[in-house]
Parts: structure tokens; C-alpha cells; sequence
């Protein structure tokens, strides 16, 4: 962060949190129920959000060697995306040329040439097709026309973005503008994936997104594990393009605010949330990095799948840190998985009561204003 930017944040917040309050909107923001909860809707998000937008699906550090891959489902696509020998990475449809059967089943791994199950068409790496058992029964067709279909990848800042699935090239800089400098100081490309989980969640992508961007709900649901460490006000949300960074306070940073500016060290008191558009959190912590991902888990609005990664700032962590990385895992995973996630699918439940149409996200929650009108204006509408 430059040191312009980390004095006015620091400014900012000191004067909340002297204010005992938090950073404003001018109104609060009417998001439609039937934005979590309509299959229409999804429909549209579905074509328009997850098949024509770049989309986070991988660190670099999960494929580090030429041979490294990574198996992603988006929108009824299954991707293969492999670190090829000139160290680049390409992406390639899961999709076997000859029946169409999914070539690899694993989530990640290592392997110098990929093999279909159903009759053993084997491709390399570079998505070639490199064998045909009874090669004598397909004289009529030309290999070379029967690789694997290529799908844009593009590696930015250690991580991995995966689209437009609707084709036509990724201009990672266009698409991350001022994001860039923002991810780029967080080194993420030097560190390591401590831990990586996906599993699905009956609720709506948009909630996971929602979770991160208040902290309004700090202090009451989360009393006991984060509320210890991060403050329940204070926070500050800057726009960043499409894209968002939402800072929060640690309550340590209440005992140095009272210091001259260059003597606060603003960044072991504060945690950085990043929306990295359209459906990403990339989480800054002093030492280390958690991001996130959501995605419709088909045509039903109340189910999508969860992705999340666990950023060392080693590639390799040592055995005498593992208990400490090991304890920052169940605190992420304490404080989402367990309060978070489970409060969200009663939320979930809620819009199909009927007893509203629409929520309101109060003016303390700018993030969440942020969040959905920038959804809005993709998908050419207005803002609530």
C-alpha cells in the first residue's frame, strides 16, 4: 500500500472508531429477494456473469511444474488447466474428442498426458492428441483436428483466471485496472497453498460474496472466535473500478490511533477484503492470504459450490509452523463454515417465505451496496 493511501485509511479510521461508528453511504440500498431466489435470474447471472467474465479458479502455486493441472466445473464446463514446459499455462475443455466423455477426474495432480477412460485417447499436455488405439478403424480423420478444445486462462499476482467460457481473449490488466496494484502487493505469487477445500452449500453464490463486506454482524455472530480480533466499526470500502476493498480494523489498531500517522504501522491492524468481480474475496491478513470463490451449482438458485485457499507466505511451510498455519485454518474455517454459512442458509430459507421482497442493506454496509450494483450494471440494470 503507498504511503499516501495507508495515511488516509489510517486517518479514516481513527476518526470512526473516535466517532464510534463506521464509514457511511448516503441511503441505504434495496436488493430484491428475487435476485437470491428466482431461476430466471440465475439463468441470466449464468450467461452473463459466469460464462463472459474472467473468473479466480486456481493459485499459481498449485502449478508450479510443467505437468501440474487443475479439473474446474463453471456453468456445466469442466476445464483442464495444466502448467505447459515454457512454464505458461493453457486451459483446455475436459472434453474427450472422440465420444465426449470427461478426460480426468481428478480435482489436481501431475501427469504428463491425459487418458479418456471410456476407449484410452491420450493427449499431451499441450492438449494434443497423441494416441488412438485401432488407429486403422479412424484413417478418415486428421489428429491435429482432434486436440482438446482451448479454452483463455490467463496467471496474474499468483492466481489463476479462467474464461470468458464464451470465448474471446482475457486482458487480465484491463480487467483488474486500479485491482492491479492492489493484488500485486500482496506477493501472493511467492507464497504457498497451505490448504484448499470446495464443497457445496445450500445457499446462494451471492450470500458467500455478502458475508465478507459488513462488519455490521462482527461483534454479534462472531463474538466468540473473529469479533476477539477485528473491530465491529471503522471499516472503510473504496470503489476500485469494478472491483472493491473493504478494510477493517483490528481492535489493536484502537491503541496506537492516538499515535503520530508514520508511527502506526497501519498494516498489523487492519484486515484487507478485496472483491475481486464478479464472485471472488481475496483476504489480506498480516502474514498470509485466504481467498475465496462461489459459483451456481447448476440451474438451482439456492445451491452453489465454495471454493477457498489458504495462502502461506512460504512455498513450502516448515514442520515447526505447521501447527501455527494449522490453527489459522480452523479459524477461518471456524468462523465461515460454522457461523457464517449456516446463518446464511436461514437466510436463504427466509426469501422463500414470502414475509419480504426485497432486504435492506443499511448505510453502514456500502460494501454491499457496491457488490450489487456493480452486478446490476453487467447485467443492465439499475442499482437498488
Amino acid at each position: 500500500m503507498d504511503v499516501a493511501t495507508e495515511r488516509r485509511l489510517g486517518e479514516q479510521i481513527a476518526g470512526l472508531l473516535a466517532a464510534n461508528t463506521t464509514m457511511m453511504a448516503d441511503s441505504e440500498y434495496r436488493q430484491p429477494v428475487s435476485h437470491y431466489i428466482d431461476a430466471e435470474h440465475l439463468r441470466r447471472e449464468r450467461g452473463l456473469l459466469f460464462r463472459r467474465q474472467p473468473l479466480i479458479v486456481a493459485a499459481s502455486a498449485e502449478l508450479a511444474r510443467p505437468g501440474d493441472f487443475r479439473t474446474v466445473d463453471i456453468d456445466g464446463v469442466s476445464a483442464l488447466i495444466v502448467r505447459q514446459a515454457d512454464g505458461a499455462l493453457a486451459a483446455f475443455h475436459n472434453v474427450c474428442r472422440h465420444r465426449g466423455c470427461r478426460v480426468v477426474d481428478e480435482e489436481a495432480g501431475h501427469k504428463a498426458t491425459f487418458t479418456c477412460k471410456f476407449h484410452s485417447w491420450v493427449y499431451g499436455s499441450d492438449g494434443s492428441l497423441r494416441h488412438i488405439p485401432q488407429q486403422e478403424a479412424f484413417t478418415g480423420i486428421d489428429r491435429a483436428s482432434r486436440a482438446l478444445v482451448p479454452l483463455p486462462v490467463a496467471e496474474r499476482h499468483g492466481l489463476v483466471w479462467l474464461g470468458p467460457i464464451d470465448g474471446g481473449a482475457i486482458d487480465i490488466e484491463a480487467f483488474l485496472g486500479p485491482m492491479n496494484a492492489v493484488l500485486a502487493e500482496m506477493k501472493i505469487a511467492e507464497g504457498g497453498v497451505f490448504r484448499f477445500e470446495k464443497y457445496p452449500e445450500q445457499l446462494n453464490w451471492k450470500l458467500v460474496v455478502d458475508t465478507f463486506l459488513e462488519l455490521y454482524h462482527v461483534p454479534h455472530l462472531h463474538n466468540k472466535t473473529v469479533g476477539r480480533f477485528i473491530e465491529g466499526r471503522g471499516g472503510i470500502y473504496d470503489q476500485l473500478g469494478r472491483h472493491g476493498r473493504f478494510v477493517a480494523p483490528r481492535k489493536s489498531y484502537d491503541a496506537v490511533r492516538h499515535l503520530p500517522i508514520e508511527q502506526r504501522q497501519l498494516g498489523d491492524h487492519i484486515v484487507g477484503i478485496h472483491r475481486v468481480f464478479p464472485n471472488a474475496i481475496v483476504v489480506w491478513q498480516r502474514d498470509h492470504v485466504e481467498f475465496w470463490t462461489a459459483v451456481p451449482d447448476g440451474a438451482d438458485p439456492n445451491r452453489c459450490i465454495v471454493r477457498t485457499w489458504l495462502i502461506s507466505p512460504e512455498r513450502e511451510v516448515r514442520p515447526a509452523d505447521r501447527e501455527k498455519w494449522e490453527k489459522n485454518w480452523q479459524i477461518l474455517r471456524g468462523t465461515v463454515q460454522v457461523e457464517d454459512f449456516p446463518m446464511a442458509r436461514t437466510i436463504q430459507q427466509g426469501f422463500h417465505s414470502g414475509a419480504q421482497d426485497h432486504v435492506v442493506f443499511g448505510r453502514n454496509e456500502p460494501g454491499l451496496h457496491d457488490f450489487h450494483a456493480s452486478l446490476a450494471k453487467a447485467m443492465g440494470g439499475g442499482a437498488g
